[in-house]
């Protein structure tokens, strides 16, 4: 049985964001959980206005069909890694495998974002786009940061264009 949550205090706004909308990106996988021959979930990165790798989600728990696919193109990262030495935690310490920051992948992600522009919620792999660059990946923008006494608790000029037509803001 699913709870119903009372949003009747929310903005239009919030209560739109509580529908877990999603949108379809690109981005960069820096590294797995499990191993490069069966890799179980991946972390993502995108380059920010510096050209450094930054890690902006991880996708779900992968199928097998999915992790065998994916395995096949990654490859063990080389010296001077990014991402080397920096710990990943969620709810545990994830034990990670780097991979060279090459292969770009279509996922399903949250429109939900923190300050560091980090997907709030596991990312949905698609598929991998062989044909797109890292390069060509969406760069990290800095989302605008609200003032404290600020009463609004989400601003809206990150959100996508349809989102701020349907929500009117």
């Amino acid at each position: 049985m699913q709870e119903r949550v009372d949003l009747s205090g929310h903005t239009r706004l919030e209560r739109l964001l509580h529908q877990q909308v999603r949108e379809t990106t690109e981005a960069i996988v820096g590294a797995v959980t499990g191993s490069l021959a069966t890799p179980r979930s991946l972390l993502l990165g995108r380059y920010d206005d510096h050209g450094r790798l930054q890690y902006t989600g991880r996708t779900t728990t992968l199928a097998r069909a999915a992790s065998s696919a994916v395995a096949g193109l990654l490859a063990s990262a080389r010296r001077g890694h990014p991402w080397t030495g920096r710990p990943f935690c969620g709810r545990e310490t994830l034990d990670v495998t780097l991979v060279e920051p090459e292969l770009v992948v279509e996922v399903g992600v949250g429109v939900v974002r923190d300050t560091s522009d980090r997907w709030r919620h596991p990312a949905r792999l698609h598929r991998a786009r062989l044909y797109l660059s890292p390069g060509g990946v969406p760069r990290i923008t800095a989302l605008p940061r609200r003032h404290p006494s600020s009463t609004a608790s989400t601003s809206p000029g990150w959100l996508p264009a349809r989102l701020q037509r349907v929500c009117g803001e």
